[in-house]
């Protein structure tokens, strides 16, 4: 039991929040460097997910694992693609080139 606690807590992604009171006040560069934050914790959840070792850890250890850290994946990915476009959309609407 307390293995599969400390797997499926260990599962977790990091969660973003889309929208944050203070985007509008960001410079160009702050909203193209949050751009790019979220653009690698895209590329991060991808890595922890599929045919990761990450997976094939839990497959070994406590397999209803692998299924808990895909949920979790989806949900962080969905929240990282919604800041990311949202962080675009500001970066458009102050003009920066």
């Amino acid at each position: 039991m307390l293995v599969a606690f400390l797997t499926v807590t260990a599962c977790t992604h990091k969660k973003v929040s889309v929208t944050q009171v203070e985007g509008q006040t960001k410079s160009c560069q702050q909203l193209s460097s949050e751009i790019a934050q979220m653009e690698e914790l895209e590329n991060d959840i991808d890595g922890k997910t599929g045919l990761s070792g990450r997976n094939v850890g839990m497959a070994l250890l406590f397999w209803p694992g692998i299924i808990v850290n895909e949920m979790n994946a989806d949900d962080a990915r969905d929240r990282a693609s919604d800041r990311k476009a949202k962080l675009i959309e500001l970066y458009n609407n102050k003009a920066c080139s």
